[in-house]
This record gives structure tokens, sequence and C-alpha cells, in this order.
């Protein structure tokens, strides 16, 4: 996956594992609109430690109890359930999304994320989030949006029921990862996917053969380009009135 710059905000006077939110590339998708230098201040004290994943590591077990968010300043991670002896994927986080969101609700992590990619993420402490509420309102408000926005994107994805042929499965991947780069300022030009045919056939409900045809396929429409791992998006518009006529048909 595309890396920003975000992991060298600020130059090296922070030193190593020190974040400065008002010095972050990623802060206009983490910070409320509005917010001002002393409330920005205040959540340099909650996000407290910068966190480096190597490939495979694994950031969260399913199970452990809630006490950070994570947001993703560059690489890419997977979120993998487990349905008794199957493992599934059931989420892709990608720069400046939120990761671990799915212990909000219950107090543990639902899932086991892992990173696909080197990724660094900042880590900011659940009950030191929430302290700030009082003092900043709107950040109670923006945190909700991240929320929303992270059940969106997966909505948007399976809503493309399973009736549908896998190219518009598949197409309407791609379509939804490049929307939310797109979102966090990176060039969709040519897109290196962190994720292998295995993840995105598990993410999807297919095999990981259907998913290389298809893959195949759709790399034949106007607008688009697919070697391998590498992507090209030539045409977004395009590719989504393609996608609007193949969940029609």
């Amino acid at each position: 996956m595309i890396r920003t710059s975000a992991s060298r905000a600020g130059g090296g006077a922070q030193g190593p594992g020190v974040l400065r939110c008002r010095r972050c590339c990623l802060g206009p998708l983490c910070l409320p609109a509005g917010v001002q230098p002393a409330e920005v201040a205040l959540l340099d004290g909650v996000v407290d430690t910068r966190r480096e994943l190597a490939e495979g590591e694994v950031l969260v077990e399913e199970g452990a109890p809630l006490r950070a968010l994570w947001v993703v300043r560059s690489g890419s991670l997977k979120a993998e359930a487990r349905w008794g002896p199957r493992v599934q994927v059931v989420a892709f986080h990608l720069p400046g999304e939120l990761a671990g969101w799915d212990a909000v609700a219950g107090g543990r992590h639902r899932t086991t994320i892992r990173a696909l990619e080197p990724s660094t993420l900042c880590m900011v402490r659940y009950q030191r989030l929430m302290g700030l509420g009082d003092r900043i309102p709107r950040l109670h408000r923006r945190l909700l949006s991240m929320l929303s926005g992270a059940a969106h994107r997966d909505w948007v994805v399976s809503a493309v029921g399973p009736g549908v042929q896998a190219e518009a499965r598949v197409l309407a991947f791609l379509v939804n990862l490049a929307e939310r780069l797109q979102a966090a300022g990176l060039s969709t030009d040519e897109v290196r996917l962190g994720m292998s045919r295995d993840d995105i056939a598990s993410y999807l409900g297919l095999a990981p053969e259907t998913v290389s045809r298809a893959m195949v396929r759709v790399g034949r429409l106007d607008g688009l380009e697919v070697r391998r791992r590498r992507v090209r998006f030539h045409d977004l518009e395009a590719l989504r009135a393609a996608l609007r006529a193949a969940a029609a048909s």
C-alpha cells in the first residue's frame, strides 16, 4: 500500500516515539474541524507513543481488553475474526484510518489485527481520550464520525451481495480502496496492494482462484490497470459507472 510521509512529520526534533498532532500531515483527518491550538496541545498528551510494526506482526489479539485505539500513519493492516476453526479477514485499515474500534462496544477486541507490511501507527489511550470529552466536546463528535466512517467502508463492499458476479465484488473492493486513499490525500496513480489475493478472497467471501481470475478481467476495463499487486487507477469515475452497471445487471 502507498505510504505517506506522516511518519516523518515534525522532523527529527521529536525523537523516537514522540508525537505531535499539530505537526502531523494526517492532522486534517484526525482532528475535529475548528480545533484550537490549546486543544491540540491536550491531544498531544493522549497520543503518547508511536508504534512500528513489521510485516505480519500482531498489533492486538482477539479478546484483548480495550486500552487504546490506533491511527494508521503509514502501511496497512488487516483485521481477522475467528469463527470456530475458520479465520476470516473482516477489515483492512489504511493510512488515516482508525484501527481497534471494534472493541469500543464491548470493551474487548473482536478481531486480531496484524500488519500487512511495515507500518507505523499513533497509539491513542482510550480512557485518556474519553476523559477529554468534557474539555473538547467536538472531539467526541469527530470520534463518532471516524467510527461511522469505518463501518460504512465495510458496508459499501458488503452491499454488493453474494449473488453478484465476482468481477463486480472485486471491482467494488478496488474502487472502495481508491476512494479511501484519496480521502487520505494519497495518490491512486499507482497503488501497491499490501494484501494478498488470499486476504482479498477471505474478505470478499470468494475463492482465491476466483479473485485472481476476476482481477485479470477487471484489469481489462477502461480506467484500470492491474499487474499482480500493482494497480493503476486511470479513471475512477468510469470505474464507478462500470460498477453501477454491473450491480444493476
